[in-house]
């Protein structure tokens, strides 16, 4: 015969069991959901710093930061063996850097601007802005930020220091060596004003190749 006590116990702890699962299941959500809160305020927002507390579903606080970029995030980077650098490009170009995981956060655009003018050609009235970050494949530390006016920047310590590179052409792509660290591929498209006067002027795509990290191709 069957024993209802029994049955009823075993489906009493059976509940029981599947309630706090549920619970703790809610609030793993409940965090998750703070978290990616915090990335889409990060990609949507521009200006200032702000700190904000959140409550989670089970009425535990959260506390996390927000930083504001100058528009939508394009592009999130970790950088580095220990994967304490966080870099960030925006749509309009603009790098920012976090050395702490995205405690605190730097914006570049001063220092890119100023070494990317130290190497302008005459003539040059805009440097331009960042395009695309390419991290090496050999090295984790080196990135490289290829820019939209033929001045692009090499960092070999995650972005702690800069330089700019002036390789005379637009860069259109860009390739890393698959082994050899300071190696790489570039090609961009010829312009008329490449060619003299009584010159036809030709478009067509050029390839380079440097083997110093962009100091000579």
């Amino acid at each position: 015969m069957f024993d209802f006590n029994i049955l009823s116990g075993f489906r009493s702890s059976k509940v029981k069991y599947q309630t706090n699962y549920n619970n703790n299941s809610i609030l793993r959500l409940g965090r998750q959901l703070v978290s990616w809160a915090a990335i889409c305020l990060l990609a949507d927002q521009s200006g200032t710093n702000m700190g904000n507390v959140v409550k989670a579903v089970n009425n535990d606080r959260v506390s996390f930061q927000i930083f504001e970029i100058d528009s939508p995030l394009l592009d999130i980077m970790w950088c580095g063996n220990t994967h304490e650098v966080i870099l960030v490009q925006s749509e309009k170009g603009t790098i920012y850097r976090s050395r702490d995981r995205g405690d605190s956060w730097k914006k570049l655009h001063s220092i890119m601007n100023q070494t990317g003018q130290s190497v302008m050609d005459e003539g040059m009235t805009d440097i331009g802005k960042v395009k695309k970050m390419m991290q090496s494949p050999v090295d984790n530390n080196l990135v490289v930020f290829t820019g939209t006016n033929g001045i692009n920047w090499v960092t070999e310590d995650c972005a702690a220091n800069l330089r700019a590179l002036n390789s005379g052409k637009r860069i259109h792509e860009f390739q890393y060596h698959p082994k050899q660290r300071a190696w790489a591929l570039a090609a961009g498209w010829t312009s008329c004003a490449d060619f003299a006067d009584d010159e036809p002027c030709e478009i067509y795509k050029e390839l380079y190749i440097t083997k110093d990290l962009g100091n000579s191709w």
